[in-house]
């Protein structure tokens, strides 16, 4: 059983939000991550924590991309500052440590430790677009290219089915090291 609870949820358990806010004041038991998501425990929040809460707080068309999504999926990448989320175009929700990007092209998702993680060229792109340093996106192709997490096939595949918009330096570094 997962640690992070919506309040929404903890009220249908029969809670009141007397109990829910009283649990989440500095004294109690629990605390709140974001606005309406609870972590039940008075342990740090771990990486993983955060990511449901996420999820949970952005809503059901939520998707992790990006070095989150690649590193769930066994990429060696380093952890990013931000949780990089996609979400349908009618999302609002918006955090300081969530980077939300809606999109009208919902990435294909795989199902991690319970997380909804976009497919690998996706995420892998998501991030590269977001990049300005030119060597920092060919260790992304080539970290999810290293743990066959996509080909580059794939890569140049979801290029041509996405965005155009910030991948330059992707389709630069894609031909230069996959020449096809």
């Amino acid at each position: 059983m997962t640690s992070v609870a919506t309040t929404a949820d903890l009220r249908k358990s029969g809670l009141s939000a007397r109990a829910i806010l009283h649990a989440c004041t500095p004294s109690g038991p629990w605390q709140k991550l974001l606005p309406g998501v609870v972590l039940t425990t008075l342990s740090p929040p771990t990486r993983l924590d955060r990511l449901r809460a996420v999820l949970s707080f952005v809503g059901l068309s939520a998707v992790i991309t990006g070095a989150d999504a690649l590193i769930r999926q066994g990429a060696s990448l380093p952890l990013p500052r931000h949780i990089h989320v996609l979400a349908g175009t009618n999302a609002r929700r918006a955090h300081p440590w969530i980077l939300l990007e809606r999109t009208t092209r919902p990435p294909e998702v795989v199902e991690r430790h319970g997380l909804r993680l976009a497919a690998p060229a996706r995420a892998a792109l998501d991030l590269a677009r977001r990049e300005t340093n030119p060597r920092a996106v060919v260790e992304i192709l080539d970290a999810v290219v290293d743990a066959r997490l996509c080909t580059p096939r794939d890569l140049r595949e979801e290029l041509e089915a996405g965005c155009r918009r910030g991948t330059a330096l992707a389709r630069h570094a894609l031909s230069h090291l996959y020449p096809p």
